[in-house]
């Protein structure tokens, strides 16, 4: 009895240590039964900056770079034996292709490099790339935009896999920046001859283009001494995005000098305009100048009106007065004569 329990803990044993040599072997032949314990998982992440991102993309600006930290390793039972077998100073290495999948409609993506690679290991190794986005198209202001990556690492392994393939699709979102864009016109003229006792009126017409509802913001600069310029405070335009009424009309009323004399003054009158995202004034666009050229020319006679109005009224009422206060008796007119 003895003797037979001796031979079972010899074969015990024995088997023991022909399982361990065969974990700590890896199998280079045709792949087995076995091979299944050697197969260790990708797992690859990314990282990058949130400020970046969350920056607002300008339609049509110059591309943003969006710098991306790839980390990637390889799990499983045996990922310590294939880390120490094709870990850092084997020559063998993970290979990630990189691509841009899926975009919002008006965004252009680019990655570069296409390929990284990586030393096998258990822990997070990491490789840089850059992502250039470019937004091509007049989206709303402030809408959201998704990026979609597309990572895929190369299976490791001839005739057994050692490191599965692995597909991974992380998505970055965007953020679609404030763009105004107004025009400007002037349905009759910016220029006018006036007399020195008459206003200027001109109407200028301002249409938003741009990608957002917008309040522009008006202020008239470079007054001449003596002239007088007034014009709209401030007011919004909707985007033709929405398909809203986009254009609207305002006054400006130059009024020249007017003191006594002949005059022949010419102007050039400078408004400020500058257009801000509705209800934040933390974006705003570059503000447009307008100009305007007024010529008065001719007499001033300003105090005078009064002064002709009370002579007027003296030869009105004066042969009134002067017939009351000295009347004329026909009676006694017409005795006279007899």
């Amino acid at each position: 009895m003895i003797k037979r329990f001796k031979k079972i803990k010899i074969f015990t044993v024995f088997l023991l240590l022909l399982f361990s040599s065969l974990i700590f072997i890896i199998p280079t032949g045709k792949s087995g039964p076995l091979d299944i314990v050697y197969e260790c998982k990708p797992f690859i992440d990314i990282e990058f900056n949130e400020s970046i991102v969350k920056n607002p993309i300008i339609p049509y600006d110059e591309p943003r770079k969006i710098p991306i930290v790839i980390k990637a390793k390889i799990g499983g039972p045996a990922a310590s034996i294939v880390t120490e077998k094709i870990g850092s100073g084997s020559g063998i290495i993970l290979i990630v292709d990189l691509s841009i999948g899926n975009v919002s409609e008006g965004v252009t993506a680019s990655i570069n490099p296409p390929i990284v690679t990586f030393d096998v290991s258990e822990k997070y190794v990491t490789a840089n790339a850059t992502i250039s986005v470019t937004i091509d198209q007049y989206l709303p202001a402030f809408s959201l935009l998704d990026l979609e990556l597309g990572i895929n690492s190369r299976k490791l392994g001839s005739s057994a896999t050692l490191v599965k393939a692995g597909n991974f699709t992380p998505n970055i979102q965007l953020i679609v920046g404030y763009l105004p864009q107004l025009s400007f016109s002037y349905p009759k003229s910016n220029v006018k001859a006036i007399v020195p006792d008459e206003i200027a009126d001109f109407e200028i017409k301002i249409e938003n283009w741009g990608n957002g509802v917008t309040q522009v913001f008006t202020d008239i600069e470079d007054i001449p001494e003596g002239w007088i310029a007034k014009i709209n405070d401030n007011f919004t335009l909707e985007s033709s995005l929405y398909g809203e009424a986009i254009g609207k009309t305002i006054s400006l009323n130059i009024k020249p000098p007017i003191n006594f004399g002949y005059h022949e003054d010419r102007a050039i009158i400078k408004v400020k305009m500058t257009p801000i995202f509705y209800n934040n004034s933390s974006y705003s666009g570059e503000p447009h100048y307008l100009y305007f050229i007024v010529q008065s020319k001719g007499f001033s006679t300003p105090g005078f009106e009064i002064i002709t109005i009370f002579i007027a009224l003296i030869f009105v009422f004066l042969p009134l007065w002067k017939k009351k206060k000295n009347p004329i008796n026909k009676n006694e007119k017409d005795g006279r004569k007899k």
